[in-house]
């Protein structure tokens, strides 16, 4: 069984809680479209999701935990070393969690992604791999009608892309949601806690410095949803081809075909977003320069 894990971020991380969960509501739809039934979801927060956007089906598991929040940010939200400390520790309870519902192997999703419906199936058919990344894979604007594809690397950029063999992950079923972040940490390793299921590009070099080398998957895994104000990542726009969310993409990702109305919002948004950007960076430079006269 695959055992799918996410996270959600504490609330005062969230520029809004109520839309993180209505993300999170998505993501949890396109991981339930899995052609092959035979799965768990286990979501680790810190309070209950809210606002009723999460399907309700008896593979989805909710666990909270008491971890205080890594920081509070002051403006646009910068990526630290607690917030991947934060992620990994949730994503640690996760995965004991699903390995003690039985799943034998264990995918880390990101909680406003959308992934492919035809993972847990390959699993079930490839079982005894070690794992498998995606280095393929596609940006969605949130709002747009079209998608552009990654044809490389994308599992160095993107959280929703490894799968491993439930024992590779170091997890150990004994893990608990009452424990604290010191002690989860201490548990699993600080290095896997914090550069491996909190920061996802160290995964594929982890494992092969082991001896226990994943492979590619076949297809690509996810769509990296970006434009919703709840990135850390600040990414604004994906250059490149596009294909369209409608048929195909749409049918195989779960991601629903955004309105006309929708996609040219999402352009004008683009567009404020990056002059907005522009004028941060100027101003930026122009203080460190007034610092240094």
């Amino acid at each position: 069984m695959l055992g799918f894990v996410t996270s959600l971020p504490h609330p005062v991380n969230c520029a809004s809680y109520d839309r993180r969960c209505e993300l999170l509501g998505d993501t949890l739809r396109s991981i339930l479209g899995q052609t092959d039934p035979d799965l768990c979801v286990v979501i680790v927060a810190n309070e209950p999701p809210v606002g009723g956007h999460l399907p309700d089906d008896p593979r989805v598991e909710i666990v909270l935990v008491d971890f205080p929040p890594p920081h509070k940010p002051e403006g646009t939200p910068v990526i630290t070393d607690a917030m991947y400390a934060d992620k990994g520790g949730k994503l640690s309870v996760g995965t004991a969690a699903a390995r003690r519902r039985g799943a034998d192997y264990i995918m880390w999703v990101d909680s406003d992604d959308f992934v492919t419906n035809r993972l847990a199936g390959f699993v079930r058919r490839e079982a005894g791999a070690n794992g498998w990344y995606s280095d393929a894979g596609f940006f969605h604007v949130q709002g747009s009608r079209t998608v552009t594809p990654v044809e490389h690397d994308f599992h160095q950029r993107n959280g929703s892309t490894h799968v491993l063999r439930a024992d590779l992950t170091g997890v150990p079923e004994t893990i608990e949601p009452t424990m604290t972040r010191p002690e989860v940490i201490e548990a699993v390793g600080s290095k896997r806690v914090r550069s491996i299921m909190g920061d996802h590009k160290w995964i594929v070099a982890y494992f092969a410095d082991l001896g226990t080398r994943l492979a590619p998957l076949p297809f690509p895994a996810a769509i990296w949803e970006i434009g919703t104000g709840e990135n850390f990542s600040r990414i604004l726009k994906a250059a490149g081809s596009s294909r369209p969310v409608a048929g195909a993409i749409s049918a195989e990702y779960g991601l629903p075909v955004p309105s006309r109305l929708d996609d040219a919002r999402s352009r004008v948004d683009g567009v404020r977003a990056r002059v907005a950007r522009k004028l941060s960076t100027r101003k930026e430079s122009l203080e460190e320069l007034r610092a240094r006269i």
